[in-house]
Order: C-alpha cells, then sequence, then structure tokens
C-alpha cells in the first residue's frame, strides 16, 4: 500500500505534506513551537541544539506531535 502525499504550497514555497486519505499533515515550524511538545513529552523532557528544521504533525487538524 502506497501512501499518497500531496505538497502544501505557501507563497510559491513547500512548507510541508500531507496524506488526506489519512488525514495527516507535516508542516514547518518554529523551533520554539516544536520544542515545546518535545519538552513536555519526550522522556528526557530535551530537545536538541543543533537542529535546524521542525516541524509539527497533525491529525485531523490538531497537533499531536513535533519533529
Amino acid at each position: 500500500m502506497s501512501l499518497k502525499k500531496v505538497p502544501i504550497v505557501e507563497d510559491g514555497k513547500i512548507v510541508g505534506y500531507e496524506a488526506p486519505d489519512k488525514q495527516l499533515k507535516i508542516l514547518v515550524c518554529d523551533k520554539k513551537e516544536a520544542d515545546a511538545i518535545i519538552i513536555k513529552h519526550h522522556y528526557s523532557h530535551k530537545a536538541t541544539k543543533n537542529s535546524f528544521l521542525s516541524f509539527l504533525v497533525y491529525y485531523n487538524s490538531n497537533v499531536e506531535g513535533a519533529l
């Protein structure tokens, strides 16, 4: 089974991808947004300091995780 991904474009730039059949979206976000979720839910309660891209994971239009 193949997961169909569709780019999400804003101002001519790809800012994420979605899988409409699964109601999933992954969008680029500010590091602070992702870090807040990671610190709250990761077992170490720490976020990396050397990341250069951060993403929010949406399921059914709700933020459910971060990368």
